[in-house]
């Protein structure tokens, strides 16, 4: 899905960056030129890039100890 028409970025050129190593939006912006021109694609891009970031984070696991009562 094409993300910023200025500069012809992607989602999939964002999800590349990240994958090489981007840990927030500033970065991909550099690393991009996302958001720099127009500015039209500035919100969308920044949610997506959280959202992608969020669920690339480890989910913490449950605790399966409970106290028992002898």
């Amino acid at each position: 899905m094409l993300v910023c028409i200025c500069h012809g970025i992607t989602d999939r050129d964002l999800r590349d960056v990240l994958q090489e190593g981007a840990v927030d939006f500033k970065e991909i912006c550099r690393k991009t030129g996302v958001g720099t021109c127009c500015g039209n694609c500035a919100r969308f891009a920044r949610e997506f890039v959280v959202k992608t970031i969020q669920e690339r984070q480890p989910v913490p696991a449950l605790s399966l100890a409970y106290e028992v009562a002898c």
